[in-house]
């Protein structure tokens, strides 16, 4: 790039002559080479002409003369072109900093105790600073502002494409055709943040609006006025009313603004103070008056008949300002930098007790988490955190954005709970819903004002899902930015979660919100009349706010719940992508479902390893099953190997034996985990429950089944009684965590570096894949056949050592391999394609994780040698009757 102080300086340095006069054409030389040229413009040939004469080539030194002329004039147009980009870009940068500036001397008055910018260095940048070109005249030092603060200064600095180019496209040649689509995507994305800065000085200022919306204490008011502000544009008059003033509508009323913005301000002497119950009452423009909960309000309680006692149908919400006395005092901060791999605990706080009720936050910070620790996780993911009206909806029909779910507390519970997170060095996400919100208009968002709009699509086609009944929300609209926006930065700043997973991807990115489609016609189906543009710039908009966090903003993630697999999803904003870290791996868990009913001559390794691998390249968060998997009409993936055995089979001392149901169950569940995790993705995740092999379903109490929380609990008994299985599969996957933690089995797989399975051969049923840090997987799938020696290939030679072993007495197996004896070394030449090969004793139904202790130099060998079916490594000679698993007539399968 060129300043324009140097820009003004360069010039060509061509040397030009004048050319010397040429002598005058006669009249009929003259009118020859004007019918040549009017030939060589025009294609047809005039007439009287057999052929155009061939035109009249001019001296060399002449033309090299005319060549380069062309080319001085060429670079002078390009010069001058440069020239005034540079100063056009220079002119917008100017006004973008008088602009922050502005903005922040207007901060700078209402807030004089203000500190000053901090030091850069103080963080890690979450984008590569560049400096500014050198001016020899000092305007850039006069653009930058004293005391522009953090997220001033990453604005300045934010990277964008290079020369109008995605790199998105750069790196994926197929989507080279939609690249025009892509780049208008882009371009629509930095036309709204560009009027979001013009207008509030900065993305985090604007997403701070719920400091400003809502019921707060009015500023430089008297202690115990409260402002009230709110967004109602259909709305023709408009006022709060509560407890606090015994439900009379219109005492306080409030006014609007040219936008639709409404204030109004309710003295100290009003009563209304923290935990009052308050709703708003409208009236529209055709008369009609209603009430509602405020939007933006911070915890609502469910409404009870003053008489009688008994819980009503519907909410208020609660004006919640505590005095410093009972409001949570922070103890241990966010954290600045996030694990190598993360191991995500899937909750949902409601369901965490064992007793027939809804659990508490501060019992699941106390009980839960201590045990989330131990097992080895990093970070737990928290589910149905914004209120909703309906809990049968698992928290995924909305009501109220900014409120903490209230039957599990309030809301400085729920800080507590992200407090303790913190303090066990682990991290804690949210999971939002922003593709759309409930239907219910009593005690949420739908007709909130009276109008059908509001924040959402006033077209029925695009303003409702056709499948799950709820309001879309309309991205394009700035209102739905604002609340959006803010509700992110608000559970971020507030309550201090340290990352999002944005529920309903796919609804979002498409018109047709994924509604019988299956995503299998290509890119086509991703962009350009499909796709929903506004809905994507949200996404990115979302995610650039999160990162331009210079304190915390290289800690925070983002996961994206998309079925649709497009591309870019998982790649930065300005190389054109959306900006999430990981995705969710949605494919896999579906199939590992449907395999779980089969028998067991279908889980071949091919299939196996089909179903792990066959994922969206892009960053992924691995997982057997979430909440989707054992929902009502379902199983969890334990229950469908095992079915009615767990009722009464579980018990490791019956008369009887092990029960071959529950056996079976118990060694595939390891295996299936296992696989899972080396193979799946760069993160993981388990839901509640399930790393014990949870039985049965989940099913929240509704009128279907008479209220009944039975299926809305967590049973903890079982897997602190010994004598069961269930403990022995939480040991087991305790053991896979700190394996990951030690051998960076995760971590190996970012970067697109998924490992290959080097040895996967049905008729055997064994699979052998590396992974981590020298680690060498290799799984037996076989039902009932073990090898004693069988070989596979390595890539480098050495002595391993046993990490893992799924058949441990430990964790339910038969402890068939003793590791304090079982110290294979490589030895021979090249097999699977690998440089050596190691023998292994290989139980049946049984996986084990091996790592190199000892390393020395692969042998050398005259030819490069390959694994066939008739040989599968067996080193000792056995008779012709044993059957080794070599396929033919005399296969096990």
């Amino acid at each position: 790039e060129f300043t324009p102080t140097r820009m003004a300086t360069m010039r060509a340095s061509v040397a030009v002559r004048t050319p010397a006069p040429r002598p005058a054409m006669r009249r009929a030389n003259r009118r020859a080479c004007h019918i040549v040229c009017e030939a060589a413009d025009n294609p047809k040939v005039p007439e009287g002409l057999v052929a155009p004469p061939p035109p009249v080539p001019l001296p060399p030194e002449m033309e090299a003369r005319r060549v380069e002329l062309a080319k001085a004039a060429a670079l002078e147009a390009k010069l001058k072109v440069q020239a005034a980009k540079a100063a056009s870009d220079a002119a917008k940068a100017k006004a973008r900093a008088e602009t922050i500036a502005a903005a922040e001397a207007a901060r700078v008055a209402t807030d004089p105790a203000r500190p000053a910018r901090p030091a850069m260095g103080d963080a890690p940048s979450p984008v590569e600073s560049s400096e500014a070109p050198h001016d020899t005249s000092g305007s850039w030092d006069e653009m930058i502002p004293e005391n522009e603060t953090d997220e001033e200064y990453v604005t300045r600095v934010r990277l964008r494409p290079i020369h109008g180019r995605l790199a998105l496209c750069r790196n994926e040649p197929s989507l080279m055709p939609y690249e025009h689509l892509l780049y208008g995507r882009y371009q629509r994305f930095e036309g709204r943040l560009e009027e979001i800065e013009k207008n509030h000085g900065t993305l985090q200022a604007f997403a701070e609006s719920y400091k400003e919306y809502g019921l707060h204490p009015k500023p430089d008011g008297a202690p115990g006025d409260v402002r009230y502000v709110e967004y109602a544009p259909g709305a023709k008059r408009l006022s709060l009313m509560g407890d606090f003033n015994g439900w009379k509508a219109w005492e306080f009323e409030g006014e609007r603004d040219e936008f639709g913005k409404w204030t109004l301000d309710v003295p100290a002497a009003a009563g209304l103070e923290h935990g009052s119950q308050v709703r708003v009452v409208m009236e529209s423009h055709d008369g009609r008056q209603f009430d509602r909960v405020p939007a933006w309000i911070h915890r609502i309680v469910q409404c009870c008949d003053e008489e009688s006692g008994e819980t009503r149908c519907y909410h208020n919400g609660v004006y919640h300002d505590p005095p410093e006395g009972e409001r949570h005092e922070w103890r241990h901060e966010k954290p600045r930098v996030r694990p190598a791999s993360l191991r995500i605990y899937e909750a949902h706080v409601g369901m965490s007790s064992e007793e027939t009720r809804c659990g508490t936050y501060r019992e699941f910070a106390d009980e839960v988490l201590p045990r989330v620790k131990e097992l080895g996780y990093n970070c737990v993911q928290l589910m149905a955190v914004a209120d909703h009206a309906y809990y049968a909806s698992f928290g995924y029909q909305v009501t109220n954005f900014f409120a903490a779910a209230h039957r599990s507390g309030g809301p400085e519970d729920l800080k507590y709970l992200v407090d303790k997170c913190h303090g066990m060095g682990m991290q804690c996400f949210m999971d939002v819903v922003h593709a759309h919100a409930s239907d219910n208009a009593i005690d949420g968002l739908n007709e909130f004002d009276g109008t059908g709009g509001h924040l959402f699509h006033e077209d029925p086609w695009m303003g409702w899902h056709g499948l799950w009944g709820t309001r879309m929300f309309d991205f394009g609209k700035y209102e739905t930015l604002r609340f959006l926006l803010s509700n992110i930065r608000y559970w971020s700043e507030e309550f201090k979660f340290d990352g999002f997973r944005f529920d309903g991807v796919t609804a979002m990115l498409y018109k047709h919100r994924g509604i019988h489609w299956d995503f299998i016609g290509g890119h086509a189906e991703f962009y350009g009349d499909h796709a929903d543009n506004d809905a994507c710039v949200y996404l990115m908009l979302a995610n650039q706010m999160l990162r331009d966090d210079p304190k915390f903003g290289p800690a925070a993630v983002t996961i994206a719940e998309d079925v649709s697999g497009q591309t870019g999803v998982c790649r930065p904003v300005w190389h054109g992508g959306l900006g999430f870290d990981l995705r969710l791996s949605m494919g896999p868990p579906d199939h590992w479902a449907r395999l779980a009913h089969e028998p067991d001559f279908n889980w071949s390794p091919s299939r196996v390893v089909g179903l792990v691998t066959g994922r969206n390249p892009e960053p992924a968060v691995s997982y057997l099953e979430s909440h989707d998997q054992c929902l009502v009409g379902d199983k969890t993936f334990a229950f469908t190997l095992m079915d009615a055995a767990m009722y009464g089979c579980m018990s490791k001392s019956r008369p009887e034996g092990t029960h071959p149901a529950v056996e079976r169950g118990v060694a595939l569940h390891k295996m299936a985990r296992l696989l899972q995790l080396t193979l799946g993705g760069e993160a993981w995740l388990n839901f509640m429950g399930n790393e014990f092999g949870h039985p049965e379903w989940v099913d929240f109490p509704r009128e279907g089944n008479g209220e009944s929380f039975q299926h809305a609990r967590r049973q903890w008994s079982l897997r602190d009684n010994d004598d069961l299985f269930y403990a022995d599969l939480e040991r087991f996957d305790g053991a896979l965590m700190r394996s990951d933690e030690d051998c960076k089995l995760l971590a190996s797989n970012r970067g697109g570096f998924t490992p290959t399975v080097h040895h996967c051969k049905d008729d055997s049923g064994v699979l052998a894949f590396h992974v981590g840090a020298n680690c060498l997987v290799v799984a037996n799938l076989h039902p009932h056949e073990s090898y004693p020696f069988y070989r596979v290939g390595s890539e480098r030679a050495g002595r391993y050592e046993l990490v893992l072993d799924t058949d441990a007495k430990q964790f339910g197996g038969w402890g068939r391999i003793d590791p304090e004896v079982t110290k294979p070394e490589t030895e021979g030449g090249p097999c699977d394609w690998q440089g050596t090969g190691v023998c292994l004793y290989l139980p049946s139904r049984s996986a084990q994780i091996y790592r190199l202790a000892d390393e020395w130099d692969v042998p050398e060998v005259d030819q490069y040698v390959y694994h066939n079916d008739n040989d599968l490594g067996y080193a000792g000679g056995y008779d012709d009757e044993y059957d080794t698993g070599g396929g033919g007539d005399d296969a096990v399968w």
